[in-house]
């Protein structure tokens, strides 16, 4: 039934799903009319220049902007780890298991849901290669996969990233200084990524989706697509003169990123560096120089992350726009206080997990939601009794969860693998219902 509910439900969107670029475009004008039936039915006078100054305000946001840059940095260094000679042995040895249709796609999922864990970057990247691999090994050896359902399974990993080492609201919460400090204080990561809530969701949801795409395999197979020629990991060949040859030395790549590491570490426990979003990005630059050893092939892998990025540097400020007209027609107060109306102490966390999973429909940006829906939620919270480091929680869970339905993020993965998003959106979908009833039981049993 499972396998019938997904094949069904990616024929409907191979039928009605738009390339993401349109899909932006069309919720900007979405929300455009939405925000001025909202002025409209609050007596506000010039409706147009409202909507336009809010646009423009949210387009050209110089902190929307940077992160932006922040996430763009997440992607390609997440890339560069990712195309690492040790890495990509990795992906390789596991891609040669004969595990069957059902069986490879959990395998996938697994492996892109643990690495997202780490860092949604690698999670990304790592999932896009290894459904590649199985799908370039299966086709050499003539055995039977299921080339759309390894695209998704590989996308999985976005259900769970903003539980892990990365995720946004949690990190920018244990900064000095955040937005809502006046009013909550610093909230450690103990409270929130190292709690037991998010140890029972997360670590639950490592293994419920990988169970859950077994169970979506269909009976017919669908092969993966000609391949070009294997992708190379030589070094261009430089000039042999001795700045072409330290460029490409392993070792001393190997040294500067591992010593790298060891700093950042370093100042970390010595307080000198805040566990945050900043810290995440600089370990990452430098692991992944460690990986690639060579600094010549660092910086062709970061080339080849950035290409990947491409689509997303378009897309992010029409999203930011979409913010923008939201906040200055009310929208976003508007929906938040819906929710907030009908919510108790008890059922608040199951409400911000709601709210955050409809808005990143329209806003597929954990950060910058963060940014404006916060305040709101931790207000609201406070009145009804609420640990804030809940609240910080159970908007990561809802802002992650609709990443299922919204392909904005699965844009480098379907460049890597070949395929579009109404490929893989039918099973995703599927993902998306079962991973939100399982973290709406968990956060009515435990906050």
């Amino acid at each position: 039934m499972i396998a019938r509910l997904g094949a069904w439900l990616t024929r409907v969107a191979t039928r009605v799903m738009p390339d993401p670029f349109v899909l932006a475009i069309g919720l900007t004008l979405v929300v455009l009319a939405l925000g001025a039936w909202r002025l409209a039915a609050s007596g506000a006078e010039s409706i147009g220049w409202t909507l336009v100054e809010g646009w423009t305000g949210g387009f050209a946001s110089t902190p929307l902007l940077a992160f932006a840059l922040q996430m763009c940095l997440v992607l390609v260094t997440g890339h560069a780890l990712a195309t690492s000679p040790p890495v990509r042995r990795g992906v390789a040895a596991l891609a040669r298991l004969r595990l069957g249709l059902g069986g490879s796609a959990a395998l996938v999922a697994f492996v892109s849901c643990l690495a997202a864990t780490l860092h949604w970057g690698l999670g990304a990247i790592v999932g896009a290669f290894l459904a590649r691999e199985v799908g370039r090994v299966a086709r050499r050896e003539g055995r039977e996969i299921h080339y759309p359902l390894l695209g998704a399974a590989a996308y999985s990993g976005f259900a769970v990233w903003h539980g892990g080492l990365s995720g946004s609201a949690p990190l920018k919460v244990a900064e000095e200084g955040h937005f809502a400090a006046a009013r909550v204080g610093v909230i450690g990561v103990e409270r929130t990524l190292l709690s037991p809530l998010n140890l029972a969701i997360t670590g639950g949801l490592l293994v419920l989706i990988p169970l859950l795409f077994w169970a979506m395999a269909p009976k017919e197979p669908v092969p993966a697509p000609p391949f070009d020629a294997d992708d190379t990991d030589d070094d261009i060949r430089l000039e042999q003169t001795a700045v072409a040859r330290l460029q490409r030395s392993p070792w001393f790549g190997g040294v500067v990123g591992a010593a790298g590491v060891v700093v950042a570490v370093v100042a970390l426990v010595a307080d000198e560096l805040s566990f945050n979003l900043d810290f995440v990005n600089l370990v990452f630059l430098f692991a992944g120089l460690a990986a690639q050893g060579s600094v010549s092939r660092y910086v062709d892998a970061v080339a080849e992350g950035a290409r990947g990025a491409g689509a997303i540097v378009v897309q992010f400020p029409l999203y930011f726009g979409v913010l923008g007209v939201m906040k200055a027609s009310g929208l976003i107060l508007w929906l938040s206080e819906g929710f907030v109306a009908i919510a108790s102490r008890e059922t608040f966390p199951l409400f911000a997990f709601l709210g955050a999973g409809t808005l990143n429909l329209f806003v597929p940006s954990g950060g910058g939601q963060w940014a404006v829906q916060g305040e709101l939620l931790f207000g609201a919270g406070e009145k009804l009794g609420v640990d804030p480091a809940v609240t910080v929680m159970a908007f990561s869970y809802g802002d992650a969860w609709t990443n299922l339905l919204q392909p904005f993020w699965a844009l480098p993965l379907l460049g890597i693998m070949g395929l579009r998003a109404k490929d893989i959106v039918g099973y995703t979908g599927v993902a998306c219902l079962a991973m939100g009833a399982y973290v709406a039981i968990v956060l009515a049993l435990m906050t």
